[in-house]
């Protein structure tokens, strides 16, 4: 919103939930709009499932980075390992790619 040069405008209208999902309920629910929430809540099957959506183009923010990490304690895990094999599946990420995520 600051690239854009609306921030201060808006900024007295912001209403910010304690979590995503009380976020996700302020905007379907009409109690806040428009609102920023994550992509999974609204895309289902690839498609936008109800209202609308903008894609908030990758100039405008910077990268929003949520990682899988094998800890120290769980190196030697074959749950742990499995798990983190499993999330860089190439299955699972067309299913992430398919909620709107670009991966790197």
């Amino acid at each position: 919103m600051t690239k854009l040069g609306v921030f201060e405008t808006l900024k007295p209208t912001f209403v910010q939930g304690e979590n995503i999902a009380q976020t996700h309920q302020f905007v379907a629910t009409g109690a806040a709009e428009p609102g920023f929430v994550a992509c999974f809540q609204v895309i289902e099957d690839g498609r936008t499932g109800s209202g609308s959506v903008w894609l908030v183009p990758a100039n405008l923010h910077e990268p929003i980075r949520q990682d899988a990490i094998l800890l120290a304690k769980g190196k030697d895990r074959p749950a742990a390992i499995a798990l983190l094999n499993y999330l860089k599946s190439e299955k699972v990420q067309t299913i992430i790619k398919s909620f709107g995520y670009d991966l790197p």
